[in-house]
């Protein structure tokens, strides 16, 4: 399986992991790609993919294997935050009505991804730019249910994360869609507000007396940064609470590898690794920690580069140490980088770069290698990393 740029794909190739949007499967593992495929996912501002290539273990198998949460119920959920959201911002939310709607599927969530906390999650699906944040929100809600059962959180405390993750971002409805689109440079004005959002969100929710009161944190604190750096508090270490920390760094993870109309996804393996040298500073490390343990930086079928110089394929994931898989030569001998400490992978077979040049003081603006939430419109970045984030992107 290899990840690229949609612009270097070319007919005849197949898809390797699916590509969603508006809640659904547009696009299934399998796929074909044709000539009219490829300019409809442009269309859609998909700018990444994942192919098939010989010798790759089945996609539509790996897939249904790695699968935490039903189609079914992910459809559910985008529709049911999507109708709260749009309702919410015409002024005609009841909730009462509402609270118990969303408060049903949140339960379908966690419910389904208990029977599958043991899944070593393989991250790597696609979504169209158009609904991104009610998918954006679906998906930090699952990651979030996810990493909160491996935290030892209780059921009700996960129903209240769950919820809290599905309407983190629940503020951005008091915020003109074209700010938070706006392909330029923001003036400070335009910052501040985008920050506000954690502000209304947290207004929003805590009126709400359908809603656990702690959900309300998690749109108020999800910015807030462990270091002290983040917004709108600037809250430091365990004066965060506990689930806005688990937030933080699934929101992260889930906008950064997620095509935006301003600039690409960024590869998996990139991004958790901002995230475990953020540890400590951005993030809990706690919560890191046992988020690296769930997630596999390289899913099943990647062709990956050795620091030998050897390359070679995924073929099973290593329960607990996902980032050392066993990786099957080009020879035919089977590595399991577990056990043989001395080799490890240092990147994709064929990595590409994401993209050009970043913009200093835009969403894009890093720290080495991601967001630096205290920097203002006109601050310059710490470095250009290759997958970096900022305030309008989580």
């Amino acid at each position: 399986m290899r990840w690229l740029l949609v612009k270097h794909a070319r007919p005849g190739m197949v898809l390797a992991r699916p590509v969603s949007a508006e809640g659904r499967t547009l696009l299934a593992p399998g796929v074909v790609l044709t000539a009219r495929v490829l300019h409809r996912l442009e269309e859609l501002g998909i700018s990444t993919l994942y192919v098939r290539e010989p010798g790759d273990v089945d996609p539509k198998v790996v897939a249904e294997a790695t699968e935490v949460v039903s189609e079914r119920t992910r459809g559910q959920a985008y529709q049911a935050v999507q109708q709260y959201m749009t309702r919410l911002k015409a002024g005609l939310v009841n909730p009462v009505q509402e609270g118990r709607r969303l408060s049903l599927v949140v339960r379908q969530i966690v419910d389904e991804v208990l029977a599958n906390r043991d899944v070593i999650l393989q991250l790597a699906d696609i979504r169209a730019v158009e609904g991104y944040l009610f998918s954006h929100s679906v998906g930090v809600a699952v990651t979030a249910s996810f990493l909160g059962i491996h935290l030892g959180l209780d059921h009700r405390s996960l129903v209240g994360l769950c919820l809290g993750a599905l309407l983190h971002d629940v503020g951005k409805v008091r915020i003109a869609d074209a700010l938070w689109n706006k392909p330029t440079q923001l003036s400070p004005g335009e910052f501040q507000e985008i920050q506000r959002h954690t502000v209304y969100g947290f207004d929003i929710l805590r009126r709400n007396p359908a809603f656990d009161r702690r959900a309300a944190h998690v749109a108020y604190q999800h910015h807030e940064r462990w270091d002290g750096s983040g917004y709108p508090r600037g809250l430091t270490g365990e004066k965060i609470h506990l689930w806005a920390r688990v937030v933080a760094v699934v929101d992260v993870f889930d906008a950064l590898t997620t095509d935006r109309v301003y600039r690409p996804a960024r590869p998996v393996h990139q991004v958790l690794g901002y995230i475990e040298a953020e540890a400590g500073r951005s993030f809990d490390p706690t919560v890191v920690r046992t988020f690296l343990a769930r997630v596999a930086p390289y899913p099943v079928g990647s062709r990956v580069r050795l620091n030998t110089g050897q390359v070679g394929r995924v073929v099973r994931l290593n329960d607990g140490v996902p980032a050392r898989p066993v990786v099957q030569l080009a020879t035919g001998e089977e590595v399991n980088l577990k056990t043989d400490l001395a080799r490890r992978i240092v990147g994709l077979a064929e990595e590409e770069p994401p993209g050009g040049r970043l913009l200093p003081g835009s969403r894009d603006e890093a720290r080495p290698f991601g967001p630096d939430d205290r920097s203002g419109p006109s601050a310059e970045p710490r470095s250009l990393g290759s997958s970096p984030e900022g305030p309008r992107d989580a």
